[in-house]
């Protein structure tokens, strides 16, 4: 059975290599279970980048990510992504 969960950045940080500026530098955002959360921004301001780093496609450097409390690294991964749907804007 399905269930909403709370989804809480905690100070996360991303860099990618050979780039000056951080994909996100110290976000902390607490999206309540049940709720809808979108994110907006020109491109290159870290959606994507937040997204798949809650799922785990992509690694965070600092801070934690949590679902209900519970870090996101701490989970394993195939439980993770089984327990995660999103929608993305386009299809590559």
């Amino acid at each position: 059975m399905n269930r909403a969960a709370e989804i809480t950045f905690d100070h996360v940080t991303k860099r990618y290599a050979g780039r000056d500026a951080a994909a996100l530098d110290d976000l902390s955002l607490e999206i309540p279970a049940g709720s809808f959360c979108i994110l907006v921004g020109p491109s290159g301001g870290g959606k994507t980048t937040a997204l798949k780093m809650v799922n785990r496609l992509i690694p965070f450097d600092a801070g934690d990510i949590r679902i209900d409390g519970r870090s996101v690294r701490d989970i394993p991964v195939v439980e993770l992504r089984r327990e995660i749907g999103y929608v993305i804007q386009q299809v590559g």
